[in-house]
């Protein structure tokens, strides 16, 4: 079976089970390591809430789904890995029960680190805005290489109108 960050339904299932998900009522989508990829996973994040009708918290899921997708790109990925044209990570989304699972697979074995606040460091903050909007994050290990970090927000469906 291919890792998850590969570009078959098989990396879908993987990074769901991963998580103890159900792959039904989940949806990921491949991540490479440029701008363009970054911008379209936002994109992708926002469509998934608006199916699910989860207008409320839309901007916290999104803000922790980037934080997440860009540190992938950044601490995760080998610069070999960057300039290839496939998938280089997986970003996955679940609702169940209230809460969004958002979780980003990469191939780093790097473990996330969060670091000391400071505020005149340009970078540094993504784990502690992860930690102030989400109700528990934390990363796993699925196979022998690489890693998922995931986090939990909660969520509210949008009342029909």
């Amino acid at each position: 079976m291919p890792g998850p960050a590969g570009s078959s339904a098989d990396a879908h299932e993987w990074l769901a089970r991963d998580l103890g998900i159900e792959a039904p009522g989940f949806t990921t989508h491949g991540l490479g390591a440029d701008a363009e990829s970054l911008r379209k996973a936002r994109a992708f994040v926002r469509d998934a809430l608006e199916r699910w009708d989860l207008r409320s918290g839309a901007d916290d899921v999104a803000l922790v789904a980037g934080e997440l997708m860009s540190n992938a790109v950044c601490h995760g990925l080998r610069p070999t890995a960057r300039q290839t044209g496939r998938w280089a990570a997986r970003l996955g989304l679940a609702c169940q029960e209230g809460t969004l699972v958002c979780a980003v697979n990469d191939p780093s074995p790097d473990v996330p680190v969060m670091r000391r606040a400071d505020e005149f460091l340009e970078r540094g903050r993504g784990l502690r805005i992860v930690d102030a909007l989400s109700s528990s994050w934390g990363w796993s290990r699925p196979g022998g290489t690489g890693k998922t970090v995931w986090a939990r927000i909660p969520v509210l469906r949008s009342p029909v109108s």
